[in-house]
């Protein structure tokens, strides 16, 4: 793990359970909420739907982020081409750690330019099975349950993980309620060979928050006084797929997902290890809203995911050097959706919108030299993207689209005292679309029609670099500077349903993060993130935002400056208190009143603020310790999503055991 960390993916963030935020939320975006480069940004920090936005690497969402299990993607379908990461439906019961990876700097990540979050499941003990058990119960109605169980008494191995989540939310019809279980079986052979199995499940219902606000109108003093008095005043969510768009009291959905995953590995003595795998999901939706004006009820049963693929790759080991192989394939697609019984519209059952058949393969070398000090990867990948109109596509018209090329990297890590180490990588910033984006751009429904556009693939030049050291005082260091350009960078526009390219973006950035342990149990952590962005040939902004404000040439939602900040006491025995502070500027969001299909959009600002946090553990016997959280702690009213305000003071109370 260290050389991987170290010298193969220098650029790797690792991220313990034990220091996740301990918060009302209990999902992956609230996991990575500390780390610089990334900005989470959801609507409710508990029971967000799925969107684009909630997680940000580098100012890029969901669909330029891969997200793995032990390597399996998560990545999924859905009806009109959903790509979207649901973060609510990622158990975290059985991961060890997450690691992150921003940006690409080699060829074994596919379709991504803003980084690689991979969920590594916790080890199996061999001497004895071990249990983890967390209840907490926190603000808003909210309590969760996690339990953890596994053995590897030899050869035979397995693991049981089951989560339960509920909460009322602070937002208007915010409610939502969660479970989950993961199964996981494996063998190791006489042969050097392994075999594993793991069957998810996952199953959620989520209200979707309502409208709360008098006045839809930015600048109205009515926009910022709530219908209802008992929830803060905001925007609504928005239902997706034929389901009147604009959520209603009583509106939900429910999701369920079952994933399989079969994965196979073979040594060949200590020169080579293949790997190979399969996987499959299996999920559907089932949606409904009322209109209530109108006397009508929208119901719907969508067959969301339906996606398999599998991969397989060998890496062979010689002195010095180690050359890796892959190939990947993944057939993305849903099958449709239909309107349920009590629908007040007519029977409805249709097929797919777009499917993805994404082919890639890759070729890496790694040269070892000087001792091992330097590290030289040079490497390529094959991108392949064939989309496809399903039954329900080709009646809107939507047609079929093929992409590919190459995409070569290379990347030097150099190792130049102990503990001290730089690293600078090369990148051709080649991304295919996603069928989110192939469906929304051509689709005549939509509330812009882009379709003339014309549609690209993105393309440019990814260039990263590091340098990590410890020094004499013992304080760790790392700097990170970056540069993106990217042409035809795909802009994806949720609110009013389009998607079309931008003739080029240019981010850039530098991140900066120190820590320091001071001894008699006291630390301290800092990290700053500085991200631009610029943009040249924006259609979207010169057609549909006002007049006033089409000077505009960023990438809306990305704050120019974050920063976090951590103190901690530990004393023996597992005791500790730490305070936390968490600094984000002022941003530029394009903003639409909350109003579908509004081509007169306007530029507004979201503020800055600075919010505090403090959390604290105490051992009540050798396997049982209670720990105890207070969000916002001075009661900051701030947002992380324009027109959604985020919770108030909010505490909450857990208890963990482990044996």
């Amino acid at each position: 793990m260290e050389y991987l960390r170290d010298k193969e993916i220098p650029n790797m963030t690792v991220v313990k359970t034990e220091l996740f935020p301990m918060t009302i939320g209990v999902t992956l975006d609230t996991a990575l909420e500390r780390l610089p480069g990334v900005d989470v940004q959801r609507i409710q920090e508990v029971g967000t739907a799925a969107d684009d936005d909630s997680i940000k690497i580098r100012g890029m969402g969901s669909r330029r982020i891969k997200v793995l299990k032990d390597g399996r993607p998560l990545n999924s379908s859905g009806v009109a081409g959903g790509y979207f990461i649901d973060w609510t439906m990622i158990p975290l019961a059985a991961a060890d750690r997450v690691e992150v990876v921003k940006g690409v700097g080699d060829p074994r990540y596919g379709n991504v330019l803003g980084g690689v979050i991979n969920l590594v499941p916790k080890r199996l003990r061999t001497e004895s099975p071990s249990t983890e058990f967390q209840a907490a119960a926190a603000s808003f109605g909210t309590a969760t349950f996690n339990l953890f169980h596994g053995y590897k008494p030899g050869a035979f191995e397995y693991s049981l993980a089951a989560g339960a989540t509920r909460s009322d939310g602070y937002l208007r019809n915010g409610t939502m309620s969660l479970g989950s279980f993961d199964l996981h079986l494996g063998y190791d052979f006489s042969f050097k060979g392994r075999l594993m199995a793991d069957v998810g499940y996952s199953a959620i219902k989520k209200e979707f928050a309502v409208a709360n606000r008098v006045s839809k109108t930015f600048g109205d003093p009515a926009y910022g006084t709530a219908l209802d008095a008992g929830f803060p005043a905001s925007d609504g969510e928005i239902m997706y797929g034929a389901m009147g768009a604009t959520a209603e009291p009583g509106s939900w959905w429910k999701k369920k997902r079952w994933t399989f995953d079969t994965n196979y590995e073979q040594a060949f003595g200590e020169w080579g290890l293949l790997d190979l795998r399969y996987w499959q999901n299996h999920g559907d939706r089932e949606a409904y809203n009322t209109k209530a004006a109108a006397n009508k009820v929208f119901h719907k049963k969508f067959f969301d995911d339906r996606s398999l693929g599998f991969s397989a790759s060998y890496k062979h080991f010689w002195s010095g050097q180690t050359v890796a192989l892959g190939l990947d394939f993944g057939h993305l697609k849903d099958d449709g959706d239909e309107n349920l019984q009590d629908d007040s519209r007519a029977p409805f059952r249709n097929g797919s919108y777009v499917s993805t058949k994404n082919l890639e393969f890759y070729i890496m070398d790694e040269i070892r030299l000087f001792r091992d000090r330097l590290s030289v990867l040079p490497g390529v990948r094959y991108l392949a993207y064939h989309g496809v109109a399903g039954p329900q596509g080709k009646i809107e018209g939507i047609p079929d689209l093929r992409r590919k090329g190459w995409a070569p990297s290379l990347k030097l890590a150099y190792e130049y005292a102990a503990e001290a180490m730089v690293y600078v990588s090369v990148a051709r910033a080649l991304r295919m679309p996603t069928a989110p984006e192939h469906f929304w751009h051509y689709d005549y429904d939509s509330g812009v029609d882009t379709s003339d556009l014309l549609f690209h693939e993105e393309d440019g030049l990814m260039l990263q670099a590091g340098w990590r050291s410890v020094l004499p005082t013992g304080t760790k260091i790392e700097i990170a500077p970056y540069y993106y350009r990217i042409s035809h960078f795909i802009q994806f526009d949720l609110i009013n349903f389009v998607a079309y390219n931008i003739d080029r973006a240019d981010l850039y950035g530098l991140e900066f993060e120190v820590s320091q342990t001071f001894g008699k149990g006291w630390s301290a952590f800092a990290n700053y993130s500085y991200q631009m962005s610029r943009t040249q040939g924006d259609p979207f902004v010169s057609l549909f935002v006002d007049a006033e404000d089409r000077g505009f040439s960023e990438i809306p939602g990305l704050p120019a400056h974050k920063a976090n900040f951590g103190l901690q006491y530990r004393a023996g025995k597992g005791l500790s208190a730490a305070l936390f502070a968490q600094m984000v500027s002022s941003q530029k969001v394009i903003y639409n009143n909350n109003i579908l299909y509004n081509t007169d959009l306007r530029l507004r600002t979201q503020a800055a603020y600075v919010r505090f946090d403090f959390e604290g553990r105490y051992p009540l016997t050798a396997w049982l310790a209670a720990g105890v959280f207070v969000r916002n702690l001075f009661d900051v009213s701030y947002q992380e999503r324009f027109g959604f305000p985020a919770a108030g003071r909010n505490l909450g109370l857990s208890l963990k055991s482990k044996f």
